[in-house]
């Protein structure tokens, strides 16, 4: 087995497993319905929410793909980045969600500061996720697929790993699954060309704050225009990779 396979089988093992198991003992303790302290649903969330960035940082060390992990939070946390970066961050959020900024379709009791509070939020719980999916697991599996088969096992596996999380947080029933689900796949191409063509983990991070606080704040606009705007997203994505490859 190649060093690339094993270490994304390792991620692979390591951030789906350790949320298994979070969610395992979730169900445990509701199917035997164990009274217990509400502080373990917060341990729960932690433990389950980090396997991605855990995973990231324990492929990235141990097949040496980051010098250390000192090395990995400096490309966290490193903002400067070229204006066509932020530019392809933004552009791609505009055809997302450009329909609900331009119209104004905000949700009841949002106001002002509540972008900050989210993208503060969004950070921990959301954007940290990139240093294990697209930081780490997809460059792996693009050294021996293509570009699209890549996005496509991230999908697959985020999505897995997403339905787990939203087990674990108690919030499965609120989702609309459909359109959550389309709206992953355009993101796991968005993302992957977003670092295909900046080698930016910020970026990635900068784009995924931005998708958690647009969803939480605006109103959706139902299956048809999600479903043009991705599928749109999806064949950018792939023209702009094929013309840098």
């Amino acid at each position: 087995m190649s060093n690339s396979r094993h270490a994304a089988k390792v991620y692979w093992l390591g951030s789906i497993g350790q949320i298994a198991i979070v969610c395992a003992c979730c169900f445990a303790l509701k199917i035997s319905k164990t009274t217990y302290p509400q502080i373990l649903d917060t341990i729960f969330l932690i433990v389950g929410g980090m396997s991605s960035a855990l995973w990231g940082i324990i492929v990235s060390l141990k097949f040496k793909l980051r010098k250390s992990l000192a090395e990995i939070l400096k490309d966290f946390f490193n903002l400067r980045k070229s204006p066509w970066g932020y530019l392809a961050v933004i552009g791609f959020i505009i055809l997302i969600y450009g329909v609900q900024i331009f119209r104004g379709r905000v949700n009841e009791n949002v106001y002002w500061y509540t972008y900050f509070i989210l993208l503060l939020q969004a950070i921990v719980f959301g954007g940290i996720e990139e240093i294990g999916w697209r930081y780490t697991w997809q460059p792996l599996i693009e050294e021996k697929h293509s570009f699209a088969v890549a996005c496509t096992a991230t999908f697959a596996s985020w999505a897995l790993w997403h339905y787990m999380y939203f087990y674990i947080t108690d919030s499965l029933f609120g989702i609309d699954h459909l359109s959550f689900l389309i709206g992953l796949l355009g993101s796991c191409f968005i993302l992957g060309a977003i670092y295909k063509i900046s080698k930016s983990l910020w970026l990635c991070v900068f784009y995924h704050c931005l998708l958690n606080v647009l969803s939480q704040t605006l109103q959706p606009v139902g299956l048809l225009p999600t479903v043009v705007c991705n599928s749109i997203a999806i064949m950018i994505s792939i023209l702009v990779v094929k013309k840098i490859d």
